[in-house]
């Protein structure tokens, strides 16, 4: 379903040239553009542009978009549960020892033992861990030491070498084991990465929303300003008809005064309607992040079309889409793993146990001949933990619970969440028919007033309405006309609020959603980026 409701169509050239005689002339110090900022002192953007834009230079997406680096690489960490592992452990060492004895009154000589020993070893360890529960690690130790020992008369030398490898098996079959509770894990993992790429889309929603409507907040205070010059004018007229109709007799002097206060009163406007400009002006650049130093002219005009949204086809988008009742579905999923997780810690540690290593040594200086062991081990291990009272028992008793609340907690969340996201769609709904309406009758009132406002100018300079009856209808048509303006843009905003419900803003002004960014990743992890997987 398309909400977008601007046409993309250009507004009139005097719109730019009002703005540039009527603001910058005053403000041109405030405006005035560094030549580093690489941007234009007037800049036309289309609404599209604008979205863009700020989808490009928007600081606070970026962030996200570092968070989800990190989010990626946890993820991907969570995921590799059941790869084999390979580590290598590499080292070395070296000991120098010196022993002396010196005797005392006798005749026998001093000696001194120094002993040299240099060990260097290998460990390679590769282990794999199934999805049953079960451990499968293989181990291959290399080991080798010299030893040199010296006297004043002799020495000795010594070169055992230790080599060995052993594979180890290990399935627990009550507690820790079972392919559910093992897997827990890694659903968890992928339950909150649906969560954070759903929160980074929503991320990029509300920009994409804030810039719109800060858009439309510029074009219709461009709008408000023409206006309120039209007004002006008029007034102004107005005042130099009634002084030519004093002059000739035919209105009281003291009505000069009137139409005096109602071209102050106009010009009072007109600067209300400026500061609100220079506001709008502000809050879109802010959105934009693209400097304090241009003076951006919307090149849209102020339209709509008439959009009637389904109200059965908006429910069946946002329970399919929205991530409030979505996020709500996958928390009661998380709390029903951690009752099996916690329902299996309760469980007897009952493990299936096997192992064979075979390992050889040898000496080629030493008096010792070489051999080989070989080793086989197969036997089941039980553990009965038994707490009856005390913290140990409720320390057994309290995670069960916590995950049993949990659970009741998130499914009457869920029925809370689907209901108050049924509510807000047929608010939202109700609230676009609403605002099309008032659209319609504001339109009719303007075309009313504009015909009310041309007969009594006719009237007036016939002397058959007052002064004061005429300035009425001036207030009156500039009245409407800034209020149907205004009703066209609640129109359009009401639109866009339900577009971001039903999670559907990107759709709308197509723009491709990427839960990551290459870029980021490339320049943080290098040619690590294969850390974070597919």
């Amino acid at each position: 379903m398309t909400l977008r409701v601007l046409n993309k169509t250009w507004l009139l050239p005097a719109i730019a040239v009002l703005y540039l005689i009527l603001i910058v002339p005053g403000q041109s110090q405030a405006w005035e553009t560094p030549a580093s900022s690489g941007y234009p002192l007037v800049m036309e953007l289309s609404l599209t542009d604008a979205v863009f834009m700020a989808l490009r230079h928007n600081r606070s997406l970026e962030s996200a978009y570092l968070d989800r680096v990190l989010a990626r690489f946890n993820l991907r960490r969570d995921l590799t549960k059941f790869h084999p592992d390979l580590e290598i452990d590499l080292g070395a060492e070296t000991d120098i020892t010196e022993e002396s004895t010196t005797y005392q009154g006798d005749d026998r000589p001093d000696s001194r033992v120094t002993t040299r020993s240099t060990g260097t070893y290998a460990t390679t360890r590769i282990s794999q861990n199934i999805p049953t529960g079960a451990e499968l690690s293989f181990v291959w130790d290399n080991r080798a030491r010299t030893t040199r020992t010296s006297t004043r008369d002799a020495s000795a030398r010594r070169q055992p070498m230790d080599t060995g490898w052993g594979v180890e098996f290990s399935q627990p079959l009550l507690k820790d084991g079972g392919w559910a509770y093992s897997t827990a894990s890694v659903t968890k993992a992928r339950l909150n990465e649906e969560n954070a790429v759903r929160s980074m889309r929503d991320a990029v929603i509300d920009t994409v929303t804030l810039v719109i409507k800060n858009y439309r907040d510029l074009l219709r205070a461009y709008q408000d300003l023409k206006v309120q010059q039209e007004s002006l004018h008029q007034a102004r007229q107005q005042m130099e008809l009634t002084r030519v109709l004093i002059t000739t007799g035919r209105r009281a002097a003291n009505e000069i005064l009137q139409s005096e206060a109602n071209v102050a009163r106009q010009e009072f406007a007109l600067e209300n309607a400026r500061s609100s400009l220079d506001n709008a002006h502000l809050a879109l650049l802010n959105s934009l992040n693209i400097g304090r130093d241009i003076t951006i002219i919307p090149t849209e005009e102020i339209a709509y079309r008439t959009v009637e949204p389904d109200l059965e086809q908006c429910l069946e988008i946002a329970f399919a889409r929205n991530s409030g009742y979505l996020n709500a579905l996958n928390q009661k999923e998380v709390a029903r793993l951690s009752i099996l997780e916690a329902e299996n810690q309760k469980m007897w540690d009952l493990s299936l146990d096997a192992g064979y290593s075979q390992g050889w040594n040898r000496d080629r200086h030493g008096p010792d001949p070489d051999y080989r062991r070989d080793e086989w081990n197969v036997g089941l291990s039980l553990n009965i933990p038994l707490p009856l009272y005390g913290n140990a028992k409720y320390q057994r008793e309290s995670p069960l619970l916590q995950a049993r609340i949990a659970l009741r907690k998130a499914a009457m969340n869920i029925l809370t969440t689907e209901e108050n996201l049924e509510n807000q769609v047929r608010n939202e709904v109700r609230r676009v028919q609403s605002a099309h309406r008032q659209v319609e009758m504001a339109r009719r009132t303007r075309q009313l007033s504009e015909q009310s406002f041309e007969v009594s100018e006719l009237e007036f300079r016939l002397g058959r309405i007052s002064n004061v009856d005429f300035i009425r209808e001036q207030d009156k048509l500039r009245d409407d006309r800034l209020a149907e303006i205004q009703a066209i843009i609640s129109y359009e905003n009401v639109l866009t609020d339900l577009d971001r419900l039903l999670a559907t803003s990107l759709d709308t002004w197509e723009i491709e959603f990427t839960p990551h960014r290459a870029d980021l990743e490339e320049e943080l992890l290098g040619r690590r980026t294969w850390m974070l997987g597919n």
